[in-house]
């Protein structure tokens, strides 16, 4: 099921990000939700068979971490959509946007930066212009959230995040964004991305 959904959805969102092929984009656009909607409820399974993992190991009940360790290794293929997930975060589309930031926020608490080359230059783009556009702190705080675990866990990240002037102009911009219009929470989350990036 991992490499069905993997292939599947590389050749959809792949057919949606054409800017050329607008021919089948509707079909294109309502398959590729139900992909991240399959995928969406694949990542939200694995989470919570980690998350009791855990709990029943930090209780001390003795749970089996077995299982979910299995469960990790069996999805981890689905690491390599995190780069393409990015791309379609910007989509026209409210609800590709929003189940494809949950797809990402779960893939990169499971996994950390994991895939090294997905913060690609134009990716680091793509997370500039919607932290420039979403005005909705919550919104805001998800992606925020996300860039925070990336670069935590992958020094490659906090490179190429570094190179991109666009984004640090965007991150900048939340980070001194005026005190009673911003949300505070959006403002302590990009002011620490941005000095993580600036002390590299």
């Amino acid at each position: 099921l991992v490499s069905h959904i993997c292939n599947l959805l590389t050749e959809t969102a792949t057919l949606c990000l054409d800017v050329d092929n607008k021919s089948n984009n509707e079909t294109a656009a309502a398959l590729l939700f139900s992909l991240l909607d399959i995928l969406h409820g694949m990542l939200t399974y694995t989470s919570s068979i980690v998350r009791l993992a855990l709990q029943a190991q930090k209780s001390g009940s003795g749970g089996d971490t077995q299982a979910a360790e299995d469960l990790l290794l069996l999805s981890k293929p689905l690491t390599d959509l995190i780069s393409l997930l990015i791309p379609l975060l910007p989509n026209e589309d409210p609800e590709i946007f929003e189940v494809s930031s949950k797809c990402l926020s779960i893939l990169v608490q499971l996994y950390g930066g994991e895939n090294p080359d997905s913060l690609t230059p134009e990716n680091a783009e793509s997370f500039a212009e919607l932290l420039t556009s979403k005005k909705d702190p919550k919104e805001q705080k998800l992606l925020l959230r996300i860039l925070r675990r990336m670069v935590a866990s992958n020094e490659k990240h906090l490179e190429s995040l570094k190179s991109s002037s666009c984004f640090l102009q965007a991150l900048e911009q939340l980070a001194h964004a005026d005190s009673l219009s911003a949300d505070s929470a959006v403002t302590s989350l990009a002011l620490e991305i941005l000095n993580a990036i600036c002390t590299k």
